[in-house]
């Protein structure tokens, strides 16, 4: 009876192999469930495919990744880095009930390091209602195998990120700088202009070099490529509200020609302004 009381349980534990190019292309769950886990239940491995993401529901646990061995509450989830050598275990005393899910997709560290923007891979989740309610749809998707299941995991991957993320911003941080929010305020109503250092510093009241590193420091894109966003966006609303030539819109949103346009069209969405809009629009 008593090495009874000392298994694992899991109450839910599911597998999932994909097409083999998808996950050259897009993300999708390979394994996920929850376990009531047993004190002597240790992973150690060298290295495993995508990445293990564990949420602790109850009790505790620790991880070991990246070199670092971090401790795990109650509310908090841990991203372990599987390319390199890491593992988990309960805590002895108090051994954690754990959800797990494992992704896989185009460069799995890339999407943690984007995530945790080089802070440690522990993050308190704000709402772990929320988080559990996603662990549960992901099992009803897993338990039923429907038809276009992956792109389904794909969009579950998707909001998780999302979830992490958001439990990870500091509300404080959060809010622009005054002068950041009045440059962004200005060339978001008119991003057709030119936008020089020059006239971006005299909007904010500060030396170019101040205000680029503003835009580095709270947004992490320069001044230059967060223009040409919007512009990107304000063709898009082109393309679809109006049957202007893509020539025109080109000039409309501030870039020098149709072929500027379509450089950095296919850049940020993969595609050309009139295969996008044709898509778009049926």
């Amino acid at each position: 009876m008593k090495a009874l009381l000392q298994r694992t349980v899991f109450p839910e534990n599911h597998h999932y192999v994909p097409e083999g190019a998808w996950t050259r292309s897009a993300f999708t769950v390979l394994r996920a469930g929850k376990a009531i886990t047993a004190p002597d239940h240790c992973i150690r491995r060298d290295s495993y495919p995508g990445q293990d993401i564990l949420f602790c529901a109850a009790g505790r646990g620790f991880v070991s990744s990246e070199g670092r061995t971090l401790s795990v509450k109650p509310k908090q989830l841990a991203w372990l880095a599987n390319e390199t050598t890491h593992a988990h275990w309960p805590d002895a005393d108090d051994p954690w009930t754990v959800f797990f899910v494992r992704i896989d997709g185009p460069d799995c560290p890339v999407m943690r390091r984007k995530v945790f923007n080089g802070r440690a891979t522990v993050a308190t989740i704000s709402t772990p209602a929320v988080l559990e309610a996603w662990f549960g749809r992901l099992f009803e998707v897993l338990r039923a195998r429907d038809d276009g299941v992956d792109l389904t995991l794909n969009r579950l991957v998707a909001e998780l990120m999302h979830l992490i993320a958001a439990s990870l911003v500091n509300p404080a941080e959060s809010r622009l700088p005054v002068q950041l929010r009045a440059v962004v305020s200005q060339m978001r109503q008119a991003p057709e202009q030119p936008w020089h250092a020059r006239q971006l510093a005299s909007v904010a009241g500060l030396s170019a070099a101040q205000t680029r590193r503003l835009f580095q420091k709270h947004l992490h894109i320069s001044p230059r490529r967060w223009l040409i966003r919007e512009r990107i966006m304000m063709a898009q609303k082109l393309l679809l509200e109006s049957d202007a030539a893509v020539s025109a819109i080109a000039e409309r949103c501030g870039f020098c020609d149709v072929y500027h346009l379509s450089r950095e069209f296919k850049r940020s969405t993969g595609t050309s302004p009139r295969v996008w809009r044709k898509g778009e629009g049926r």
